[in-house]
Formats: structure tokens, C-alpha cells, sequence
């Protein structure tokens, strides 16, 4: 039974959305502001619909989100277009990988050591309809790859929010059904008032003295490592200061030992897209253990979901550079530092305290930049307005 209360600007667009479904348009776009129930429009949709349904988003972060907010068939796109298996290194044997009494994986086949996931495109998803969240982050080029194998797609997204990074398909440009009511339990958040707060083209500054407590804006005039700590996620504009803020923070946790490499317990970020070891651009990820000595240094890995990844290679070169280096082999993982990102990263991720550090480019719009950097914190944000040219 469906238990799920809907407003009236909602139940508007779960009836656009059915009837949409019995059109022969492949595609149908959902826009709405933060706080206006988008999360709920999927959930609704979940138990009216008798017809099968795939949720996903692009980023793990942004599936496990929804995850949390009772979605939890969630998936990423990657999870839903790719089928994984096992591949020996030495004799190609597919899914023939065995754990054997000393907790290691091998190839039954031939015994080795050498395996590596391989991530296989499905023909079709086995969906009537696939509902792709966070759609306001999507390329041109996702949004071709996932047409292409879905049979109908509506994109969720927030079209309040900056454009994606690459070449931007439109999709949250003009979307065909809009949410802008805010609803009550979200009026009650600092977080979500601060937001729209910002969108409307207000300055920050005029939440000085905010009477909310999930939400501040102040001062800052020096990053200290002890005020780092305090946050799941540092925020900021530039590549400069991102680079800055990550070598700050693990100098201070005692993760730098070995320079530029990262080691045991460092948080990456992956920046580049490689189907065959199942990486996707916008991962998070922990390091578990660490195999130096290769050509390029392995990594075992965990993900936001607990999916583990054993022996990645990862090109070394990355860590020393401020913005993405040009070209990495094929088969040799992109990652960076992820305890502090650009807000332009940052989208489709949320996390519970986040502190934003304002740097505005003039090619940027500064409501939009500032109104998707606020809306990353989930219980509390922190927005910093540095007071010295050295930040």
C-alpha cells in the first residue's frame, strides 16, 4: 500500500510521469530545487508503478545517498550497464578466480596470483524504466551510453545547480517537470534556507549571525589542520588550494611518509573513466593495502558501498600535478587526493559536515556555484569567506 503523502506540485508530476510512460518518448526530465522531494517522487514511483524500475546515479556517493533515504535498490550507472568478472592475468581463464585457505584469490586454472576484474557492457537493461538521479551531473556522453541501452529513462535532477563537467547535454537546462515548492521539513534546515538563500543571488555575508544551527557562514583568514579535521569534506574553487588543503591534511594525520604516493588509509578520488577495472570518474575510495613494486605502484581499495578492488595500478604521476594529466595508459587507474575537492567535482556526492572555502572564477556563476556547494552538506555546513589573499 502506498503510505507516501504527496503535495500537489508533486502528485502533478507522478501523473505527468505515468502518463508519459505510455508514449513512445524515450526520455522525460525531472527538475527540482533542494528540499523539494525529488527523493520522494522516486520512492512514490517505486511502489506505484507495477512495472519493473532501476534507479541508479552516477557516483557511488550519490547512489548510496538514496540508499539512505530508503531507496535501496540504488545502484551507479556503472553497476547497471557493466557486468563484472574475473580475468587471470597469466592464462585469460574468465571467472575461474577460487579463495583458497590462505584468504588469497587464484586462478583455478592455472594457480596465479594475477587477477584482475574485467567489467563486461550488457546488451540491454533488464528494466521497463530506469530512473537516473543526479541527471544534472550527466556528459553527452553518458547520457548516449545509458540511451542506448534503456528502453525508457526519466533523469532526476537539480537544475539550480552548476553545468557538467564536459560537453553538456541539456538535460537539466529545461526540464519538463519542475519541483520549486520547498517543503516544511526542509524549511527547518539552515542548510537548505542558506542554499536558496544563495541561488536567489544574495551574498553569503547576510547569513552572518544565522539563527540556524546546521548552518554558518564566517570568517577565514587561516587553514588550520585542527578545523580541517572537523569535516567529512572540504570544498573549495580552485585546484591550487584542493592540492593545498589534501597535503595539509594527511601532513597532519601522518599520512605523507612516503611523499606523493599515497599509503594505507589515504581517501582518493578517481579521475577517469576505465571500464575493464570497473573505475568510473567521481569514485571515492579508501586504500586497504598498498603493492609498490611494480612499474606502477598497487593498490587494494574500498569503496563507498564496500565493494572491494584488489591490485589496482595507479599512475604515480597524478599526485604531484594540480589539474588532471593529459593522457594515463589504458588499464593504469586516475586518482588524486579526496579529502578535499573543487566544487565542480563534488557534484552528485553529499556528505554529513562540509565546509565550503568561496573561489569564484569570473567564467563561473556565482549563485549557481555557491548553491551547489551548500547543498553537498547533509547535517551541517560551514561556509567559509576568506579574509586573506594567501587562501
Amino acid at each position: 500500500m502506498n503510505n507516501i503523502q504527496l503535495s500537489p506540485d508533486q502528485r502533478y508530476a507522478a501523473e505527468t510521469i505515468r502518463a508519459w510512460l505510455s508514449t513512445p518518448e524515450k526520455r522525460l526530465s525531472l527538475g527540482g530545487f533542494a528540499g523539494t522531494g525529488k527523493t520522494t517522487i522516486i520512492s512514490h514511483l517505486l511502489q506505484e508503478l507495477n512495472t519493473s524500475v532501476a534507479v541508479c546515479a552516477f557516483t557511488g556517493k550519490a547512489a548510496s545517498v538514496l540508499r539512505s533515504k530508503g531507496v535501496t535498490s540504488a545502484t551507479t550507472m556503472h553497476k547497471l550497464m557493466y557486468v563484472p568478472e574475473k580475468v587471470c592475468g597469466k592464462c585469460l581463464a574468465k571467472n575461474a578466480a577460487i579463495k583458497t585457505f590462505d584468504g588469497k584469490w587464484r586462478c583455478k586454472v592455472c594457480g596465479s596470483l594475477n587477477l584482475r576484474m574485467h567489467w563486461t557492457r550488457v546488451p540491454v537493461i533488464g528494466a521497463d524504466l530506469v530512473i537516473v538521479d543526479e541527471a544534472s551531473m550527466l556528459n553527452l556522453s553518458l547520457v548516449e551510453d545509458i540511451e542506448e541501452l534503456a528502453q525508457k529513462i526519466l533523469y532526476v535532477g537539480d537544475h539550480g545547480q552548476l553545468e557538467p563537467i564536459g560537453k553538456d547535454p541539456g538535460i537539466m537546462r529545461e526540464p519538463d517537470i519542475r519541483l520549486e515548492q520547498i517543503h516544511r521539513q526542509a524549511e527547518a534546515s539552515g542548510i537548505i534556507q542558506l542554499a536558496h538563500h544563495m541561488r536567489q543571488g544574495f551574498m553569503p555575508t547576510k547569513w552572518y549571525g544565522s539563527e540556524f544551527d546546521d548552518a554558518r557562514v564566517v570568517g577565514l583568514s587561516k587553514l588550520v589542520p585542527q578545523t580541517l579535521r572537523k569535516f567529512d569534506m572540504i570544498l573549495c574553487g580552485y585546484n591550487k588550494t584542493r592540492k593545498v588543503i589534501n597535503k595539509i591534511i594527511r601532513d597532519d594525520t601522518g599520512l605523507s611518509g612516503d611523499g606523493e604516493l599515497p599509503t594505507v588509509g589515504d581517501r582518493l578520488i578517481c579521475l577517469q573513466n576505465d571500464s575493464d577495472l570497473g573505475l568510473f570518474n567521481g569514485l571515492l575510495v579508501t586504500i586497504v593495502n598498498k603493492h609498490t613494486s611494480y612499474e606502477y605502484p598497487k593498490y587494494s581499495f574500498r569503496d563507498d558501498f564496500g565493494n572491494e578492488y584488489d591490485r589496482v595500478s595507479i599512475n604515480p604521476e597524478q599526485f604531484s600535478e594540480e589539474k588532471k594529466i593529459e593522457y594515463s595508459p589504458k588499464g593504469i587507474g586516475l586518482f588524486d587526493y579526496g579529502y578535499c575537492l573543487t566544487t565542480h567535482k563534488s557534484q552528485g556526492s553529499e556528505w554529513d559536515k562540509v565546509a565550503v572555502i568561496e573561489q569564484l572564477a569570473r567564467s563561473w556563476d556565482p549563485a549557481r556555484w555557491r548553491y551547489t556547494a551548500a547543498t553537498r552538506a547533509a547535517k551541517y555546513l560551514e561556509y567559509w569567506m576568506p579574509t586573506s589573499r594567501a587562501i
